[in-house]
C-alpha cells in the first residue's frame, strides 16, 4: 500500500514544472534501490509504485488542464514560480559560476529560448503531437526526472509538448498516451544509467546547462496580464518548490 501511495504522490508532483521525481524518491528513501533495480531491468518490485504514479499523473493532469482552460494566467503564474524555484535544487552543491559555467548556462538559455516557440496553455490540446515526438519526449523526460534536482516535466516544456500531454490526459487519448508511456518506460530502463553516469562525471556542467534551459524555456509560462492575485500565485508556486528543494 505504501508503494501505491508513494507512486500517487510521485505522479501528482511530476506534472508540476520544477518538481524533480528524483528528489521525491530521495525523500521517500527509495531512490538508490529504484535506480539499481532499473539498471538491472528488475521492474516487478516497483509495479505498485508505477501504477500509483500513473493514477497520480492522470489526476494531476486533468486538474491542471481544467485550470489551464478556465484560469490560464493564474495557472501559468503558479507553474512559472515552480519552474524558476527549481534552479535551487538543480544548482545544489555546484561550484560557483565562472567563465566556463556562465558560457554553459548561456548555451542552455539560448537552447531553451529557441526551442520553445509557443506560449503554453492557450488553446490547450489544439497542437497535435506526432507519435515519434511523444515517444522521444517520454523517454528523455522519464530518464531526466530520475536525476535528483532535474524536473522531467521541464523537458516537455522545452519540447513544446507539455500542454498537449495534459490535454491527452484529460481527454484519455489512449494511443497518444501509450506512445508517450512506452517511451517513458524505455527511457527509464535504458537511459537512466547512461544519464546518471554523465551527471555523476560532469555534474556542474550539466546543472548549469539545465539551469539555462529552464530559464530560456520559462518564457512559455509568462502570464498575459499581471495583477496582485497572479503575483501571489507566482510567489506561492515559487515558495512551494523553493522549500521543497531544501528537503
Amino acid at each position: 500500500m505504501n508503494q501505491i501511495a508513494f507512486g500517487f504522490i510521485l505522479g501528482f508532483i511530476l506534472v508540476l514544472p520544477g518538481m524533480s521525481g528524483g528528489t521525491v524518491l530521495l525523500i521517500f528513501g527509495i531512490y538508490e534501490k529504484i535506480v539499481k533495480d532499473l539498471s538491472k531491468f528488475n521492474i516487478k518490485p516497483h509495479i505498485p509504485l508505477i501504477l500509483g504514479a500513473i493514477g497520480g499523473v492522470f489526476i494531476s493532469g486533468k486538474v491542471f488542464t481544467l485550470f489551464f482552460q478556465s484560469h490560464r494566467d493564474a495557472t501559468v503564474a503558479f507553474l512559472l514560480g515552480c519552474l524558476l524555484a527549481s534552479i535551487r535544487s538543480i544548482l545544489n552543491n555546484c561550484p560557483k559560476i565562472n567563465t566556463h559555467y556562465f558560457s554553459t548556462l548561456a548555451c542552455g538559455f539560448a537552447l531553451g529560448l529557441i526551442t520553445v516557440q509557443e506560449t503554453i496553455g492557450i488553446g490547450v490540446g489544439y497542437s497535435d503531437v506526432p507519435y515519434t515526438i511523444l515517444f522521444i519526449g517520454g523517454a528523455i523526460a522519464s530518464a531526466a526526472m530520475i536525476i535528483p534536482g532535474v524536473p522531467g516535466s521541464s523537458v516537455l516544456i522545452m519540447m513544446d509538448i507539455y500542454d498537449s500531454i495534459l490535454f491527452y490526459l484529460s481527454q484519455l487519448k489512449i494511443l497518444k498516451l501509450l506512445s508517450f508511456s512506452i517511451g517513458g518506460v524505455i527511457g527509464m530502463i535504458f537511459l537512466v544509467k547512461f544519464l546518471a553516469k554523465i551527471y555523476e562525471d560532469h555534474r556542474a556542467t550539466v546543472s548549469y546547462l539545465f539551469t539555462g534551459i529552464v530559464l530560456g524555456s520559462s518564457k512559455t509560462l509568462f502570464p498575459q496580464e499581471i495583477s496582485m492575485p497572479i503575483t501571489m500565485l507566482f510567489i506561492t508556486g515559487f515558495s512551494v518548490v523553493w522549500i521543497w528543494s531544501d528537503k
